[in-house]
């Protein structure tokens, strides 16, 4: 059935232009106010909005966005990496003098290290992974003369790859060219999770955005197409999903961890995961 969903959001944060989507899932937003959402400058042109809803998806919800307006050239954007060991978003973060930092692609957790292509630094950390699951591998988050999300192009990726000198690959694609990716049916991507995003907006701000969940009553998380939904929302013109679940965390220099991760099954800001890799953003 066709269900038009109004988002007022977009209006409330970034004063785009209201839209609708088609949708197999619901979402109620009459209850979306702007005075649900709290707004902090972190350091310039990077903004801090936090909503807690409790009917958003039909569910209570905990989101945090960071936003970095990029048009400034203010600022760096890197991928930062663990290759043989898990550690903290933080303490990659805090020794690269980071501002903002959310955690990036999928891991092994027993050896640490990317299980898909990773590129820090105009090196490769992690080549190309065949044999990885094919919607974890499907975009790209790249850094180069400009920063963009796209298509990682799993044929032609030794060309492809030399025009950037950072190159973090993840998945599944959540928005392209200003529309939706219908995502398959898989309990990946139907089952609500904690789960991270990054995205790139027509104006061309780059949002880091997390959405909490396994926290009951509290905060639900999310299905892969309702991230989509909600990236779009926020004017993401590209975006893709990052590694989730226990993983999912946004940091600032100021704040500390500054969504409520779930490795620990308390809603509080103590239960960031070790993982291995993350992107950061950085004064120049």
């Amino acid at each position: 059935m066709r269900r038009k969903i109004l988002f007022w959001l977009v209006l409330i944060i970034f004063a785009g232009p209201v839209f609708s989507q088609e949708s197999q899932q619901s979402i109620n937003v009459s209850a979306l106010t702007g005075k649900e959402w709290s707004k902090n400058k972190i350091s310039g042109a990077v903004e801090w909005y936090k909503l807690k809803n409790n009917e958003l998806f039909g569910e209570p919800q905990s989101i945090n966005v960071l936003k970095i307006d990029l048009k400034r050239n203010k600022y760096d954007v890197s991928v930062v990496y663990s290759d043989s060991t898990r550690i903290f978003l933080s303490e990659m973060a805090t020794k690269q003098n980071a501002l903002a930092a959310i955690n990036g692609t999928f891991f092994d957790m027993k050896k640490g290290g990317s299980v898909v292509f990773l590129k820090a630094d105009d090196k490769i950390v992690t080549p190309p992974n065949s044999d990885a699951t094919a919607i974890i591998r499907e975009a790209a988050f790249t850094v180069g003369d400009s920063v963009r999300i796209a298509a990682f192009p799993k044929n032609n990726w030794k060309n492809w790859e030399a025009n950037y000198d950072e190159v973090m690959v993840s998945g599944p694609l959540l928005v392209v060219d200003g529309k939706c990716v219908e995502p398959d049916s898989t309990s990946f991507t139907l089952t609500k999770h904690p789960r991270s995003a990054v995205g790139i907006t027509n104006n061309y701000e780059l949002l880091f955005v997390t959405a909490d969940g396994r926290h009951e009553n509290k905060a639900s998380g999310l299905t892969i197409e309702e991230l989509g939904i909600l990236m779009k929302a926020l004017n993401c013109t590209n975006a893709m999903n990052l590694d989730g679940g226990g993983s999912t965390t946004l940091w600032t220099d100021k704040k500390g961890v500054i969504n409520f991760p779930s490795d620990n099954k308390v809603f509080d800001h103590e239960g960031a995961r070790a993982i291995a890799n993350g992107i950061i953003i950085s004064k120049n």
